[in-house]
């Protein structure tokens, strides 16, 4: 985001905080939601709950815009909100008794090793990501692409940490059997 963005996103955020500004609303969801959206949609099943959560997202934004205290990027506070709701949604459809079902002990750790960089690679990841089961996904998720570490993840997940680690390595066994099968 370059600085004239970020500025002017940051200027709309506290023009929310002091008062409802519907304008200031609008600019930062307008500017948002794209990559919100996406956020939502890798942890949702589908378009229709990513909207859902999404939406939910930016009630929670709205009610909550008062707690950012300006450390760290406004979109970074927003895009934890995202995952924390999602995670939230999932936790509802019992991801973490999906999780507690595969605590049997892994034995072999493979090098999860795909170039990003190709598209068809990445339109083949995204639909193998999307058909896998909620908890693996989820954990793939908060690990690989969100960046947060076990001890994080059990807490979020209310799962211990070396679930956390085994159902990581199944989720990759996983995805790599599904990408596999499409070539």
């Amino acid at each position: 985001m370059s600085v004239t963005r970020a500025k002017k996103l940051l200027d709309n955020v506290l023009k929310l905080q002091e008062k409802y500004n519907s304008e200031a609303f609008r600019y930062l969801y307008d500017e948002l939601s794209p990559k919100l959206y996406y956020v939502c949609l890798r942890y949702m099943k589908d378009e229709a709950e990513a909207k859902d959560a999404l939406q939910e997202t930016f009630v929670i934004i709205y009610e909550k815009i008062d707690t950012f205290n300006g450390s760290g990027s406004f979109e970074g506070w927003a895009k934890k909100i995202a995952v924390r709701y999602c995670i939230h949604c999932l936790k509802k459809k019992k991801i973490s008794t999906e999780l507690k079902e595969y605590q049997t002990p892994f034995t072999e750790q493979k090098e999860f090793d795909i170039d990003l960089q190709e598209a068809h690679i990445k339109s083949q990841l995204k639909t193998a990501l999307q058909q896998l089961p909620d908890g693996f996904r989820t954990i793939i998720n908060l690990y690989i692409l969100e960046g947060y570490t076990h001890p994080e993840i059990a807490e979020m997940l209310n799962i211990n940490e070396g679930t956390s680690r085994s159902q990581l390595n199944r989720a990759k066994a996983a995805l790599r059997k599904l990408i596999s099968a499409r070539k």
